[in-house]
């Protein structure tokens, strides 16, 4: 093979930036489900599932990681650099989720080391051979012309390293967009893409569209959706827990929620209301942004719509003492123990309860509130317990 036609080494030339119903209700029995889990977290870096990010220069890809991965706020992200090299990121620092994500710099148009009657090119097929998801950046502003005949092009070769990989496309930047120009959006780039499918042999490839910013939580909820794909097989099993927890304690609508990311594993089978999800994000950073400043200690504020003092802090935590003890030291983006921290938060006509499960994940749920009144709180707790339990359950035998 000539010079011109090789992709920089692996192990050598890539910039590798390392992380970075009717009956009563009652709670689901962990031993039902776990025998279809396999696991996520406990593996090795070679097994890990790794994610593509991809598309034309200046279009986010970056930035989106900062954001979610790193805690970033989204108006810093203007200062970032163009990536020069393909960075590698290992996700599971203070994080549940454990993957791999591959930052492909949009100026390296790594398709033209494709050619169709050689053999296949080793660093294209480390490229895509193990990976289990593309997501293809695009900014919707921009002419996207060139950009959809790249991910036509992308597409193409992927395919035929990694005949099982997924295809996500972020139409990113879209905050300046109105919803009528989203949808436009979304439907001129699916016929677009569509139409150059047909002509091809990949004429099956089923790929997902989504609009997304790092200015509002479209992007959590986007990166969500791709993340779920990961959990394939424990994402049922956390669904079939949290019907049951709403179900059994007349919650709207709750979340299984990584922490640090603010990304969800899973949510109940109720529509998704975006409105509430952003709800249940912002309490997550509220409580760990207080964490922070008082050392996750007992919190006590005072809830100026009904006058009572609400409580954020672990169940029998002593005053002037953390929650995890003599020596516990704080995390940032995790809770710094095992033990039950639970918080509420009540609005006007609702209760936003906060409860952690294990150290990285927590589960975070709305409740309506009739005439003032919400569920007793020790079925509430005893219900938190048992759901507690099968979940961990679930993730030790996923573990395995």
């Amino acid at each position: 093979m000539d010079t011109t036609d090789r992709l920089p080494d692996v192990a050598t030339d890539w910039s590798i930036n390392p992380g970075a119903g009717s009956a009563p209700p009652r709670i689901l029995s962990p031993s039902s489900s776990v025998g279809c889990v396999s696991g996520l977290t406990s593996v090795p870096e070679t097994q890990k599932p790794k994610i593509l990010f991809m598309g034309p220069s200046r279009g986010g890809k970056t930035s989106i990681r900062h954001v979610i991965f790193h805690k970033m706020s989204a108006n810093e992200t203007r200062f970032l650099e163009s990536t020069p090299k393909i960075d590698k990121i290992d996700i599971s620092n203070k994080s549940f989720l454990n993957f791999q994500l591959w930052d492909i710099p949009g100026k390296l148009n790594i398709t033209q080391y494709h050619k169709q009657d050689a053999p296949p090119n080793p660093q294209l097929e480390a490229i895509f051979k193990d990976a289990r998801i593309l997501i293809f950046v695009i900014d919707p502003v921009e002419e996207h012309n060139h950009a959809l005949e790249n991910l036509h092009n992308l597409v193409s070769v992927s395919l035929q390293y990694n005949p099982n990989l997924k295809i996500e496309v972020f139409i990113h930047k879209s905050d300046g967009l109105t919803d009528e120009q989203k949808v436009e959006t979304i439907r001129e780039l699916t016929h677009s893409i569509n139409n150059k499918m047909l002509l091809s042999e990949h004429r099956d490839v089923y790929i997902s569209f989504r609009t997304t910013s790092i200015y509002d939580h479209s992007i959590y909820e986007a990166m969500s959706m791709v993340c779920q794909q990961l959990l394939e097989n424990i994402l049922q099993p956390f669904e079939n827990l949290l019907n049951a927890f709403v179900s059994s304690n007349k919650m709207e609508k709750a979340f299984i929620f990584d922490v640090h990311s603010k990304i969800f594993l899973a949510t109940d089978s109720s529509p998704f209301d975006m409105p509430m999800y952003e709800l249940c994000c912002d309490m997550l950073d509220l409580i760990f942004d207080l964490g922070c400043i008082y050392d996750y200690r007992e919190v006590e504020f005072t809830d100026y719509h009904s006058n009572k003092i609400m409580n954020i802090g672990g169940e029998g935590s002593e005053e002037g003492e953390p929650r995890g003890g003599a020596g516990a030291e704080p995390g940032v983006g995790s809770f710094p123990d095992e033990g039950a921290n639970i918080s509420a938060i009540k609005l006007n006509d609702s209760v936003l309860h906060l409860k952690q499960i294990n150290k990285y994940l927590a589960l975070v749920c709305t409740e309506q509130t009739q005439h003032g009144e919400s569920a007793p709180r020790g079925l509430l707790h005893y219900n938190f317990v048992m759901f507690r339990t099968g979940v961990n359950q679930l993730l030790s035998v996923a573990t395995l």
